[in-house]
């Protein structure tokens, strides 16, 4: 077991001891086991340990929160409900917006929309919960008095939050009221807005339905350049137009979808702003913690609540707890997908992923296998042959990747570089230089912009010394795209080391291991221009440091070798095994 996963399952095993070894009158445990439990992202625990606490001691106001946050979190939303008057009457004002925001979801559940609306007239205290609550109240009052009114909320609220998520529930309102060219014009916005994959769903569902097929057909036809979901929609509804048949999922949106769609909407929104932001931290060389999306999880868990069958919502819970390590659970709601939903491949590769990190890869290739056979399922062979190259079964991967790359049209997408490079560091891992080169040279001419193909083929020709002219500039284009990326830059160095420059490359060698701290490769290629620039005591330091960063079992030789004996007089004739460094 790799030395990161040892720790986990470590920390797993104490865990579980913290979880399983209070009392159940051990107020002091169950609190620690909670406290333990939320900085794990541990919801479940979190949830049951919190709550435990909350019954038998009312007092604590944090652990009155954090009782009513991991409910929420967990999805046991009912429940949440039950202690959101207490949050509410709290002098702490922390989780205000969200008490009231489960109050109106349980209220909408219920069809009590008056009560609803009643929980969402205050005023929220952070923005995009208040520009949530506009929509919610807009769908409450619609179930209320009908569609209209729920337009004229919306309306009545321009200027005073952040619109550009109404679009989407303005058309979904319009075609409710039986207006459809206004429908139309709304859905229109709501591609332009924030209406994400949902809008684009909900869009071509309204061509099909109003029997603008041709339009229908244009709007698929673009959504299939592009991958993942996207691309599912668009091939599920090129098919039901080819069949005569029209999609009814976005017809006669309900209070409780609606307002399910704006929860999921902004929670994949909050989600994506983390996810930016902690990508752009790492990639100026920061160190950050473990992600926390327990308030996307909390927003998703309330959209489920109110529309249990929602696929979109579905998706992105699954995916947060698969990412916080609660694979069982994960697993469960992703299989709960069906397969007419565009969802349903990516939800069976992340299936597939939870399996994984349960040690069940065996079961994982048997279901990626499997679903790869259908002959839509790229994005499912894609991953296969993935796991296959990660498992050393790299003329099993090189088959796998064939197979895309041979199914594609004669002018392939963007994307498709993702292919190529796969199959060519296969090729490469099984000595095939010529063949790979083909794929580096077309992923660069399908993909021109994409940093990784640029660097790839650029590195590939620097370490063996050709078309070193070309070579740079490939690699100095990726720099100048990604310009923290840690990788390319160590590509940079590398490339200059390879031509004895090292007095230019270290420069280059150093500021990535500051971006990359964690990279083998990466510190192995500061440990030989260390050696080769004299300074051999931090060579050395850095080769231990590989041995510390879980290495390939290639590389951890070559440094071992070289702790002992250093580098022969000859660099070029080293060897370098970190082909993984492009």
């Amino acid at each position: 077991m790799p030395r990161k996963s040892m720790f986990s399952f470590i920390a797993g095993l104490a865990l579980a001891g913290c979880v399983s070894a209070p009392s159940e009158n051990n107020l002091v445990g169950d609190y620690l086991t909670g406290r333990i439990a939320a900085r794990s992202n541990n919801v479940g625990v979190a949830a049951e340990a919190f709550g435990g606490v909350e019954n038998r001691s009312a007092d604590s106001d944090e652990i009155l929160r954090g009782a009513f946050f991991f409910q929420v979190a967990s999805g046991d939303i009912d429940e949440a409900a039950k202690l959101a008057p207490k949050i509410l009457s709290n002098e702490d004002a922390e989780d205000d917006d969200l008490a009231r925001l489960v109050e109106a979801a349980h209220a909408l559940k219920n069809k009590n929309y008056t009560g609803a609306r009643a929980a969402l007239a205050a005023n929220a205290e952070v923005e995009y919960f208040a520009a949530a609550m506009v929509i919610l109240d807009a769908w409450a009052l619609a179930g209320e008095e009908g569609p209209e009114a729920g337009l004229k909320a919306l309306a009545a609220k321009d200027g005073e939050t952040f619109r550009g998520f109404h679009p989407l529930h303005q058309a979904f309102l319009f075609e409710n009221a039986g207006l459809e060219d206004e429908a139309r014009t709304a859905y229109q916005l709501s591609l332009m807005a924030y209406g994400g994959v949902v809008a684009r769903d909900a869009y071509g569902s309204f061509l099909e339905r109003t029997g603008d097929v041709d339009d229908a057909r244009a709007h698929y036809e673009l959504l299939a350049q592009y991958p993942g979901p996207d691309r599912q929609i668009a091939e599920r509804g090129l098919e039901r137009l080819n069949a005569g048949k029209a999609d009814e999922t976005w017809a006669d949106v309900t209070p409780q979808k609606g307002a399910a769609v704006a929860l999921f909407t902004f929670g994949s929104a909050v989600l994506q702003q983390s996810i930016e932001q902690r990508d752009a931290a790492e990639k100026a060389g920061f160190r950050v913690g473990d992600a926390n999306y327990d308030m996307p999880l909390a927003f998703t868990r309330i959209a489920l609540y109110l529309a249990p069958e929602f696929d979109h919502a579905q998706r992105l819970a699954g995916s947060i707890l698969n990412a916080y390590g609660d694979n069982q659970k994960a697993i469960a709601m992703l299989r709960d997908i069906p397969k007419s939903s565009p969802f349903y491949e990516q939800a069976q590769i992340e299936v597939a992923g939870g399996l994984i990190a349960l040690d069940k890869t065996e079961e994982a290739k048997k279901l990626l296998r499997a679903l790869a056979q259908s002959k839509k399922s790229t994005e499912a062979r894609f991953a296969y042959a993935n796991l296959l190259a990660s498992e050393d079964d790299h003329r099993g991967a090189v088959r796998e990747y064939g197979l895309l790359i041979g199914a594609l049209p004669e002018d392939p997408p963007e994307d498709a570089w993702r292919y190529l490079v796969g199959r060519a560091a296969s090729l490469l891992e099984l000595d095939e230089w010529p063949l790979a080169e083909n794929d580096l040279k077309r992923a660069v001419e399908i993909a021109p912009q994409e940093a990784a193909a640029l660097n790839y083929l650029g590195y590939s020709w620097a370490e063996r010394g050709l078309n070193l002219d070309e070579a740079f500039d490939l690699i100095e284009k990726a720099v100048a795209i990604e310009p923290n990326s840690g990788a390319y830059i160590d590509s940079l160095g590398w490339a200059h080391y390879q031509l004895g420059d090292y007095e230019e490359a270290v420069g280059h060698l150093e500021h990535a291991a500051s971006l990359e701290p964690a990279d083998p490769t990466i510190t192995d290629h500061l440990g030989d221009v260390y050696w080769r620039l004299g300074r051999k005591l931090e060579a050395r330091y850095e080769w231990r440091r590989v041995l510390e960063l879980e290495p390939t079992d290639a590389l951890r030789k070559s440094v071992e070798k070289k702790i002992k004996k250093g580098l022969p007089d000859d660099n070029m004739a080293e060897g370098d095994v970190s082909k993984d460094g492009a």
